[in-house]
This record gives structure tokens, sequence and C-alpha cells, in this order.
């Protein structure tokens, strides 16, 4: 299953599963989708070394991985600083541990408190970061460029209702660096969405996107940009990973052609795959369940669940 975030060589962090190191996070980089489980990848630790027979070179650790315990690699902020309380990542033994400054020492070193181990550590100012979860393809807190006010830094969402002239605006949805995803309205393409990053602000409502699946026409190995009207698009919906099989008439998204299609799902086929039914067109195709998701509107700011065909 292909997936616009974790592309083949995409750098990420890997949450690790080992109970003793729950919680640590392991900087990486995506090797190939699994071949064996859905929504699992194929990763290489860039600090993990595998265990090699006597006389063998080591080499990096590679393990396959649930795209549960996946998040991109978070941009690097230099020339930080930190202050009393402040709740941190410390790079440790290979990883990042979550911690918090109990003391600010000279030289722009710091003591940080671990609660998983009930101790603390010195770390100098470059070995931390300041902790932040990736939620819904934003990270949270927002990054620095993004909690300025005013400047070409600062982007701000807008989302306009084409039945009026009502605009509703929430400040950090369209952030610079954000994930989104951009509806087509090209022949051939209408209705479907394409995951995208946000460059820059462009224009007044408007946004440079560069795509996450789509190349350029020049077929070069560049990712297509272009700018795009604050009403074509979204925040990109939150990841579900759905286990039980889909019902019967239950609304889907189906990746096809690098891009979501809503549609229905008609029935249930063997071996986990369905066949869906595209009201838009009319078209019926078969799917794995990999390669489907629960259809989500964004609706007033809200995700919303839509009802059942009736």
């Amino acid at each position: 299953m292909a997936h616009p975030i974790f592309r083949s060589g995409a750098e990420v962090e890997i949450t690790s599963p080992i109970q003793r190191l729950r919680g640590t996070l392991f900087p990486g980089r995506i090797v190939a989708p699994s071949r064996r489980k859905p929504n699992a990848f194929l990763i290489e630790y860039k600090t993990l070394i595998a265990t090699c027979d006597a006389g063998r070179p080591s080499r990096p650790h590679r393990e396959e991985v649930s795209v549960g315990l996946l998040r991109p690699n978070p941009p690097a902020e230099m020339g930080r600083s930190f202050h009393l309380g402040d709740v941190v990542d410390a790079f440790l033994n290979g990883g990042w541990w979550e911690g918090s400054i109990t003391k600010e020492l000279k030289g722009s070193r710091y003591m940080v408190y671990f609660r998983c181990v009930k101790q603390q550590y010195r770390f100098d100012a470059a070995e931390l970061r300041l902790h932040r979860e990736w939620v819904n393809g934003n990270w949270v807190p927002p990054l620095e460029a993004e909690e300025e006010d005013g400047g070409d830094e600062e982007v701000t969402s807008t989302m306009e209702e084409k039945s009026g002239d009502v605009c509703q605006t929430a400040k950090g949805v369209f952030a610079k660096g954000a994930l989104v995803e951009v509806r087509s309205d090209e022949d051939g393409l209408q209705g479907a969405w394409f995951a995208g990053t946000i460059i820059n602000k462009a224009a007044r409502k408007q946004f440079l996107i560069e795509y996450q699946t789509l190349r350029a026409e020049d077929k070069s190995s560049e990712y297509l940009r272009e700018q795009v009207a604050a009403s074509h698009m979204r925040p990109y919906p939150p990841e579900t990973f759905v286990v039980d099989p889909y019902e019967r008439e239950a609304r889907v998204d189906a990746l096809y052609n690098e891009g979501w299609w809503e549609g229905i799902v008609e029935r249930a086929l063997a071996g986990m795959r369905y066949r869906i039914y595209f009201e838009g067109t009319g078209d019926r195709m078969e799917f794995h369940h990999s390669e489907l998701r629960p259809h989500r509107d964004w609706i007033d700011g809200k995700w919303a669940m839509p009802s059942p065909v009736s």
C-alpha cells in the first residue's frame, strides 16, 4: 500500500515497541512497504546496529514496523534555548527520550529528569529539543515559524463555505510545513484528494503546495508544486487503522492513482477484498482492505463520519 507520508527513503522516527524502551524515538528511514503485512514498512535504523556473525562487518538494524509506530522526522531548530520546566527530548543511547528541565546550568547546559527511570542527567543544549507530538498531520506544539505573528512565515488557515460569505479561520491548521489534502478539479480526477505539504503562503487565501505522490509533468524526480486555493484544501485526516472487515454500504475512501476517492462498499469478497462503487463516476472496482480508509468529511473545522448508505 502506498502511503503519502512514508515514501521509500523518507526520514522518520520509530517508537520502540520494546517494553523497557517504550516511548523512545529512534531515527531511521523507510526502506520499502512491507510485502507481508498491511500498514507496515521495512525500516532501517540510523543508530541501532544489527547483530552480525564474527568477522562480518556491522550494518544498520532493519525490521518491519507498523505504521502506527512511525512519524515524520521533525524539522531541526537551531539555536533554541530552554527554561526550567520545559518538556524536552534528550538524545541518549541512540534515541530521543522525553524528560523535563529541572535546572539551568552555565554554558548552555541543563539537568533533565526522566520520569521513566526516576533519574536526572546533564545535557548540552545541542542534545536537546522541545518535545512535540505528531497529531493529525501537524506538530503540537507548532514549530517556531508557525508561532510567530505576522510576516511571510505565518500561514493562517481559511476554509470558505461556497454557499455564502462565511469565512472560518483556525490559525495553525494550514501552517507552513503542515500535511494537507488537496481536492482535484482536473478532468478525470474530480473529487479525488491528494496529499501535499504546505511550502508557504502564496497569496491571499492561496498556498504553494508540494504533493507527496504526484510528479512534475516533465517526469523528473521532483514532486509537483502548484498554487492552491484554501477552499480546495483540508487538513490531512487522522490516521485510522481498521482491523475488522468493512460492512456492506459503508462509506470509504479508496487509494487509486495516488489519490483517495470516495466510494461505497458494495460487496465483501474473499481475501479481505471488496467491490467498491463510486457514485461520482458509476464505476465499480475491487480493492484490498489495506487500500481503504473510513470516509470522513471536514465540516466547520471538525472531522465528521457520514452515516451509512440508506
